[in-house]
């Protein structure tokens, strides 16, 4: 079992990024950010939600390059 205390709720990050839930749950199933799904639960590694955050940080929300 993952130590849980390195991910956040879906809707938290969505919060941060200012996006739908559905759309983080969309790019972790892309692989734009990573996390894990435990039942019907996803949680997104915070990790990883801090390096696209600095990655795009720069970009317009609806930037395509967002999704690389």
């Amino acid at each position: 079992m993952p130590d849980l205390k390195e991910y956040i709720e879906t809707s938290q990050a969505a919060e941060k990024l200012n996006y739908h839930v559905e759309h983080v749950r969309r790019m972790m199933r892309e692989g734009s950010l990573m996390g894990i799904k435990i039942g019907r639960t996803w949680l997104v590694q915070k990790k990883s939600l801090d390096e696209y955050i600095a990655r795009t940080s720069n970009m317009n929300k609806h930037d395509p390059r967002r999704t690389q």
